[in-house]
């Protein structure tokens, strides 16, 4: 668990290693000098361990065979930083050995990453697997090649400014460079105002930083002064997988899911992020397995409860699940928390954000982390088992196939959705509400209903069975949640993993019929049949009983204005006139009002962001 950056000035000038290390820190600890660097003329790469326990394993920057000293390199003409984590290493460590066997599997990742890049170049990133975000830096041809995971569970930003390129998988570091300026994209903020985040995975908040999208690499050649983002992997639900035996299915799926568990425990100690719902219970139950007696002493559960603000049974149910498997719970209360609580004091997240309660898990983690540097959790499991509708099948399914799972279904006692309802919402569906207090200065560079007819034309063009589960396991919704928690983001060192984001189970999944096995995730229920509590087990997704934020700290229109007037910067983008007249309630963060809770979050993150620019 580490924060890596690379610089390279494109116009030749040499890179300072005191700028290097100034941009660097250690998240809650700002001005650290614990940044591992290599300097080379105009090139720069550095690596920052975010907790004692990874310390130990980034050295110096010295020639490095066997020990995982980053910047790490296995000649002296490549150089490699590296967060995160390659899985299923037996394969890729036979593709690299060959014919001999044996002599990598005591290397670390960064250095098996070194070897992949020696055997493939470019290519190297299409036969890893894990969660990662590396910079390569290639002095024979003088190259810097970047690479994100598959689904962007770690974050990696890129500003090509003022004769520098600057990549880092923390956002504060980028903004840190002097030639990298404030000022914000309008058509980001006008996203967030619609949709609640930036819908461009290739872009950010900011005017001069972008992303390596999820499963892209980015390649500059110094020779051409040249830079490209390109896709390396494509998320496809492919041909429905047909198994003559349903119970083949099932031993599929249970042993992709135990294999993405038993990647992800590479730690003495691990926690679980365990509600007392079906996916991460089921997420804790493999890891208890997998690890074996040991579980009681290296695993434990963490799970947020609400004791006084609502009606909450997660404490019981997780309580159960926990005895099943013999391992220890701690349950955190969030009964007391305040929307943008502790935001002005280094809470406040890197991007604007809906969510006000950042500092529930902030102190989470920091409970987290006295157990463990590593929790795993169970998202992931509710848009990858989503199933399509009966009518999303016709014409994807031969009509044989089709009425066989639902034959299956019937015998399962599970109801398919038929789908007429949705299907004449979609035909139905107006392009969406566009708020009326938008910025005259903000429409004129952002045209908020071709962007929201944009949007729902690129989620409608994903089709097949499995529609549905496509477009909710694609969307931008889900890499942005993985940055706002990463470690470089919370400034706490705790890394979140998240097993059912696997490629090997994710592609099973996808192929997987929908009927019966996705409906109310039978498969699933199926596979935890003995072995999670039979309350746990058969109990049907459950919402909030009530809402997070207590009753008195509800935001009116008054408060709303009030912050307003506070903020002039929000001017640019919302017409504080138009909203008075316009935007009704006493309880503005709500769904229901998803607008004006993103004015209000936008005006409170851009008081508390005080290197933010609105030009």
């Amino acid at each position: 668990m580490a924060g890596i950056i690379a610089i390279v000035n494109t116009n030749q000038a040499p890179v300072g290693e005191m700028l290097l290390r100034a941009i660097a820190d250690v998240p809650g600890n700002p001005g650290s000098s614990a940044a591992n660097v290599r300097v080379e003329s105009n090139v720069g790469l550095g690596v920052v361990p975010f907790c004692p326990a990874t310390a130990a394993h980034y050295g110096s920057a010295s020639v490095a065979r066997g020990a995982d000293e980053q910047p790490l390199t296995l000649d002296g003409q490549v150089w490699t930083v590296m967060d995160g984590r390659l899985d299923d290493r037996r394969a890729l460590e036979a593709l690299l050995e060959g014919e001999s066997r044996g002599h990598l599997d005591a290397e670390p990742d960064a250095a098996l990453l070194a070897r992949a890049y020696a055997k493939w170049g470019d290519a190297c990133v299409s036969h890893l697997l894990g969660d990662f975000a590396f910079c390569i830096w290639d002095s024979r041809r003088r190259r810097l090649v970047c690479g994100r995971d598959h689904f962007g569970v770690k974050p990696l930003y890129v500003a090509h400014v003022g004769g520098a390129l600057v990549v880092s998988s923390v956002l504060r570091w980028v903004r840190r460079h002097p030639a990298v300026s404030h000022r914000l994209r309008d058509e980001a903020v006008g996203d967030f105002l619609l949709f609640g985040l930036c819908m461009d995975p290739s872009q950010t908040a900011f005017a001069d930083i972008s992303r390596v999208p999820p499963a892209h690499r980015l390649v500059y050649c110094a020779q051409t002064n040249s830079t490209r983002v390109e896709r390396y992997w494509e998320l496809t639900a492919g041909e429905t997988a047909r198994e003559a035996d349903p119970q083949e299915y099932l031993e599929q799926f249970s042993s992709l899911l135990r294999s993405a568990v038993a990647d992800r425990l590479t730690e003495r100690t691990t926690a679980v992020l365990m509600s007392g719902g079906l996916d991460s219970s089921s997420v804790a139950t493999v890891a208890a397995d997998v690890i074996g007696p040991a579980a009681p002493s290296r695993l434990r559960a963490f799970t947020i409860v609400y004791d006084t603000l609502m009606a909450d049974d997660e404490r019981q149910h997780s309580s159960d699940v926990a005895a099943s498997i013999g391992i220890p719970i701690c349950h955190f209360a969030a009964d007391q928390y305040r929307p943008f609580e502790r935001w002005g004091s280094g809470l406040a997240p890197p991007e604007p954000s809906l969510e006000a309660l950042t500092a529930v898990m902030a102190d989470l983690l920091h409970l987290l982390s006295q157990q463990s540097h590593v929790a795993l959790t169970g998202d992931g499991g509710d848009p990858m088992l989503l199933p399509s509708s009966v009518i999303d099948h016709v014409g994807h399914v031969s009509a044989a196939a089709l009425a066989i799972d639902l034959w299956r279904a019937w015998r399962a006692h599970t109801r398919p959705p038929f789908g007429i309802r949705s299907r004449l919402s979609r035909w139905f569906a107006s392009a969406g509400v566009q708020p009326a207090w938008l910025s005259r200065e903000l429409t004129g560079v952002f045209d908020a209903r071709t962007r929201q007819q944009d949007v729902a034309a690129r989620r409608a063009a994903r089709g097949g069975a499995r529609r549905a589960a496509l477009s909710d396991v694609s969307d931008p919704w889900w890499p942005s949640t993985f940055e706002s928690l990463d470690p470089g983001a919370t400034g706490c060192a705790v890394e979140l993993r998240y097993p059912f984001f696997d490629v090997r189970l994710a592609s099973f999944l996808l192929r997987l019929p929908s009927f019966p096995w996705c409906v109310d995730k039978h498969i699933l229920r199926s596979a935890m049949k003995g072995r999670l509590p039979e309350s746990v087990r058969t109990r049907s997704k459950t919402p909030l009983a009530g809402s997070p934020i207590a009753p008195g700290d509800q935001w009116s229109v008054r408060q709303a204005l009030a912050l307003f007037d506070a903020t002039p910067e929000i001017a640019r983008f919302v017409d504080v006139d138009t909203f008075r007249t316009t935007v009704q309630g006493t309880s503005l963060l709500s769904n229901a009002s998803l607008g004006a809770w993103a004015a209000i979050s936008l005006a409170v993150w851009l008081r508390c962001d005080s290197g933010a620019a609105v030009q």
